[in-house]
């Protein structure tokens, strides 16, 4: 059997839904594009067998979670598994990131982008208003991002709203992914990671329990190159728009915390002032257009339920 029927043999049953492509298209472009751009990328070929592994596990699950009759368990590793995906994303973009050029080229760049937008490096100008209170209050924010992405998709699957759950994960996808790969386009340090900047702070935040915590997530989550545009802020207000539309009470939390968000990446000093802007505008422009995809191939219950 030729692979082409066999393919269509094991996997034409299924419904492979947005955020199936979006995963499964993220991870294929990564492992290919490392087989030719490596030079600064140790142990490359283990990059490319585990995204390769974890495509076939995708087919799998969905193959699996898609034939009738539904089983939870496996509709929930169905709809979850993306999260997988996304913290391995995470988690190789500081041994990847470098893989076009080397280096981190564009840090200088944004840091000086900033001065002479805001007259000033806004992470040291920062640094004036550190109160312990307010310091706490930018980590309530900061940590706070991520129950973006639980209250966004937990409440709607417990509520047996399985479409609408595929749903956000698919629109979230997409962001993330174009958001991870424009890390690799643009590699930039964070403010406390470029020598150049740091130098130039002479406080630390101090705050209490949840600043303290956040310093923790920092000290082992942390990623170099990650910085712009900030994920964080694009994801934050990517999850909040489809909580908006598919569970509009969690939605109008999660909204207004999009700018307390912002605003402690760049306070806590994690992140460059441009990185939550150009967050912002990457999320409010995909968003759309996300939505607009899922449109098209009928995968927006929302939109389902005003034609029938």
């Amino acid at each position: 059997m030729e692979l082409g029927s066999w393919f269509k043999h094991r996997y034409g049953q299924a419904r492979f839904r947005l955020v199936d492509i979006n995963c499964l298209s993220y991870l294929g472009l990564i492992a290919f594009l490392l087989i030719f751009f490596h030079k600064a990328v140790t142990s490359w070929p283990k990059y490319v067998l585990m995204h390769a592994v974890m495509m076939i596990a995708i087919l799998e699950i969905v193959r699996l979670g898609e034939r009738p009759p539904r089983r939870k368990g496996l509709w929930f590793l169905r709809t979850f598994y993306p999260l997988v995906v996304i913290l391995l994303g995470w988690e190789e973009i500081d041994a990847l990131v470098r893989m076009f050029f080397g280096s981190y080229w564009a840090t200088d760049l944004l840091i000086r982008a900033d001065n002479l937008i805001f007259g000033v490096h806004p992470t040291v100008w920062v640094q004036q208003f550190y109160r312990p209170w307010l310091d706490e209050l930018m980590a309530v924010f900061y940590s706070g991002y991520y129950l973006f992405l639980p209250l966004a998709t937990v409440p709607l699957f417990i509520k047996k709203k399985y479409e609408e759950t595929l749903a956000v994960f698919s629109v979230a996808t997409l962001v993330m992914f174009i958001n991870y790969f424009l890390f690799y386009l643009m590699p930039i340090l964070s403010p406390v990671m470029a020598e150049s900047l740091n130098a130039l702070h002479t406080r630390k935040y101090s705050g209490h329990l949840l600043a303290e915590l956040t310093r923790i997530l920092q000290a082992h989550g942390a990623v170099r190159g990650g910085t712009f545009p900030s994920s964080h802020i694009s994801e934050a207000l990517t999850w909040a728009l489809l909580s908006f539309r598919y569970n509009r009470k969690i939605g109008l939390v999660l909204l207004p915390a999009v700018l307390g968000v912002a605003i402690s990446t760049v306070y806590l000093n994690y992140h460059h002032a441009l990185d939550p802007i150009a967050g912002l505008l990457l999320g409010g422009l995909l968003y759309p257009v996300g939505m607009k995809i899922i449109k098209r191939r009928g995968e927006d219950p929302l939109s389902k339920h005003r034609l029938t």
